[in-house]
């Protein structure tokens, strides 16, 4: 199986990864990625970077995510009541942040997701995005911390949890500490 699809982007015809959606609602988590990797678009597969193996190996780690046999990380989700997307549709190289006009422009089509899926836990599995949205659609000057976001949930009628990645300014107890409360509200 793989998840690519094409898409016209601004009149371009694009290779990205198709959103992972159940067919009802709600849903247990919506999994918000920035932007798609060329190597994940290619491989048809969100998250096949270093960095998304990281991803993967910490949801496993902590029991949210089970996958059997030979299969990809993705394909297993919707059985876990969980979904995905990405802010930014456009594949992206690692390191190239998508601009704040592309969060900007992208964010109503994510924000729809949310309305129509309500899910339990919204993931933003980098904390940039989350921050250029807050800044650039909601005009909020405060910048999100990794792990539960208590002061979001009313503007996203939703929990609000940024990945602890490693790598980040995120402690290894912060990330830790972040993980066990997500595997205590995502039972």
């Amino acid at each position: 199986m793989s998840y690519q699809i094409e898409l016209t982007v601004d009149g371009r015809r694009i290779i990205t990864l198709a959103d992972i959606l159940p067919d009802t609602s709600p849903i247990k988590l919506l999994i918000v990625g920035k932007a798609p990797a060329p190597v994940s678009v290619s491989e048809g597969h969100y998250f096949r970077g270093r960095q998304g193996a990281m991803f993967w190996n910490s949801l496993r780690k902590y029991g949210l995510l089970q996958v059997p046999g030979r299969r990809f990380e993705d394909e297993v989700l919707l059985e876990h009541g969980y979904a995905i997307t990405d802010v930014v549709k456009v594949p992206h190289e690692f390191g190239k942040e998508p601009t704040d006009q592309e969060y900007k422009a992208n964010w109503p089509r994510v924000a729809g997701l949310i309305s129509r899926f309500h899910p339990r836990v919204i993931m933003f599995v980098y904390k940039r995005p989350l921050d250029q949205i807050l800044r650039q659609v909601y005009a909020r000057k405060t910048k999100a911390s990794y792990g539960f976001n208590s002061d979001l949930e009313e503007l996203f009628n939703s929990k609000v949890f940024v990945f602890p990645m490693p790598g980040t300014p995120c402690t290894t107890e912060e990330a830790q500490r972040a993980m066990t409360h997500l595997q205590r509200v995502l039972p």
